[in-house]
């Protein structure tokens, strides 16, 4: 072997290895996936910036799940009744978001928007009752979760960040990630975490701004 082909072999050895120990950064939104100690991602910000929130972190929002995200979470559960483990699954992350997308205050109108739409809201939840052949999987593949909405995408494009204005002032932001049958024109489905309470909120007359 020569010098030259020594030098190529052994650059490539260090690159495997360099490969090899790197994490995987993942561009997973919140719920996509199961988060656990070592995951690390854009979902993982939105865990702790969701747990923060709550009051049960305090630590940097860094992306990475460690002792203090694991803790947090396991916090969480208990104050839930959730099994704690320490491991943000699908019905903690359905609860976390739930908590996260609360109504927020009034006044909270977005100053930039690039449409607004007077439409009619109706609420569905995940599973067969509501999502049919769908089950907890939204039109994109996402996760069925409080957090996200059914659109016509004709309306609004799928992906876009939305405030939803209702009757009494308050609001909340969501994403468009879903579709239905019966979403056409100006319609939306807002997404619960159970079928009753997708019950409770009935169809109400909302303002949705389309975020730029």
């Amino acid at each position: 072997m020569n010098f030259k082909k020594l030098i190529i072999a052994s650059l490539t050895l260090c690159f495997l290895a360099v490969t090899a120990v790197s994490p995987i950064v993942s561009a997973a939104s919140l719920g996509e996936r199961t988060l656990r100690m070592g995951s690390i991602g854009e979902d993982v910000k939105e865990l702790q910036a969701a747990l923060k929130k709550a009051g049960m972190y305090n630590g940097k929002i860094d992306g990475i799940f460690g002792k203090n995200t694991e803790k947090a979470v396991a916090a969480w559960q208990q104050a839930k009744q959730l099994t704690v483990d320490g491991i943000a699954g699908e019905k903690t992350l359905a609860m976390l978001a739930g908590a996260s997308a609360a109504k927020v205050s009034r006044g909270a109108t977005p100053d930039r928007y690039a449409n607004v739409y007077e439409v009619v809201a109706t609420a569905y939840a995940p599973g067969p009752h509501d999502n049919g052949k769908w089950g907890n999987l939204t039109h994109i593949g996402t996760t069925v979760r409080p957090g996200i909405i059914a659109v016509d995408p004709k309306l609004i494009p799928l992906g876009s960040r939305v405030y939803i204005e209702f009757a009494d002032g308050s609001g909340v932001y969501v994403t468009a990630e879903d579709t239905g049958g019966a979403i056409k024109g100006k319609r939306i489905d807002i997404a619960m975490s159970t079928v009753d309470e997708a019950y409770k909120f009935g169809m109400q007359k909302v303002k949705v701004y389309v975020l730029p």
